[in-house]
């Protein structure tokens, strides 16, 4: 493998990770409003379900930035 094409995966690697971050928060947002509207109370379920999909994010990208390093 070239120094060109290592730094082209690293590169699609860190847009995947983005976006892992980004899909994760917003997946919880919308699950969360999804059972306070279900359950019709307050956005505590949008926020704690947020909250779990941030911890999760940052979990995954971890695990998958180590690969890299």
């Amino acid at each position: 493998m070239t120094k060109k094409q290592a730094e082209k995966g690293s590169a699609l690697l860190l847009v995947g990770v983005g976006t892992m971050l980004t899909s994760m928060v917003v997946s919880g947002f919308l699950l969360g409003y999804l059972v306070d509207s279900w359950l019709d109370s307050r956005p505590v379920f949008m926020l704690v379900f947020a909250l779990l999909g941030f911890v999760g994010g940052i979990l995954k990208v971890h695990k998958i930035m180590s690969r890299l390093w």
